[in-house]
């Protein structure tokens, strides 16, 4: 069951996952992880989470500028 809803099973996947900061868009390409079909929350390995997170990061970045 999904441990933020618990409405449902979730299924491993891969994706592209979309994020807006500060009014900017970007798609972090294939990502693979244990998404929720209820809520659309998703659960990421720590490989995988590293990697969205320096992407969101380096996104970021220049906008704070």
């Amino acid at each position: 069951k999904c441990p933020v809803c618990g409405g449902a099973d979730l299924f491993r996947d891969t994706r592209d996952i979309p994020n807006t900061y500060k009014g900017e868009m970007i798609t972090v390409s294939a990502v693979t992880g244990d998404f929720c079909p209820a809520c659309k929350e998703f659960i990421l390995d720590a490989i995988e989470s590293d990697r969205v997170m320096k992407e969101m990061r380096l996104f970021a970045k220049p906008i704070y500028i």
